[in-house]
């Protein structure tokens, strides 16, 4: 399970949703928002699928350079194997009594349009991610905390569908 929080600052609010995330190896994400709305994210391989009101959109993220280097940095976070990391990313590593947090910034000034940095936080306990934090700008955040994890128990392939 996940919850997401999305904070802007032109809206002083934070806006809360939740879903369930699915992972297989390898770059296959399944995001399954159910609140406040029903709303789908699904990565599979070089493709991007997002379902939103009905209305499907599919992406080749090959053909996109910036979108293929989005990817991979997101599929890295969300998991955290930061193996396959391209170099245009700074990396600092910190620890406290229960989690290691990796904080990565881009150096590319066209990802830090989109992207100003990113905390993972890696549970201990399992070393799975506990919090992912995306910062688009020095305010402005989207944070996803994980719960209720399961590990090697999804047998069913299709949340990985792209049609």
């Amino acid at each position: 399970n996940f919850t997401q929080i999305k904070y802007l600052d032109v809206f002083d609010e934070k806006i809360t949703s939740k879903g369930k995330f699915y992972y297989k190896k390898s770059n296959k994400i399944c995001m399954d928002y159910a609140q406040p709305m029903n709303y789908l994210i699904v990565i599979n391989n070089n493709q991007l699928k997002i379902v939103s009101d009905g209305k499907k959109s599919i992406m080749d993220l090959h053909s996109n350079k910036m979108m293929n280097q989005m990817q991979d940095m997101l599929t890295a976070c969300m998991v955290g194997d930061l193996s396959n990391m391209s170099p245009g990313y700074v990396l600092e590593y910190f620890e406290d009594a229960h989690y290691y947090l990796i904080q990565i910034k881009p150096v590319s000034k066209a990802v830090q349009a989109y992207i100003n940095q990113i905390q993972i936080y890696l549970d201990k306990k399992d070393m799975s991610v506990h919090k992912l934090r995306l910062s688009e700008t020095a305010t402005n955040y989207t944070e996803y905390e994980f719960s209720n994890k399961k590990f090697n128990s999804l047998k069913d392939e299709t949340k990985f569908t792209i049609r």
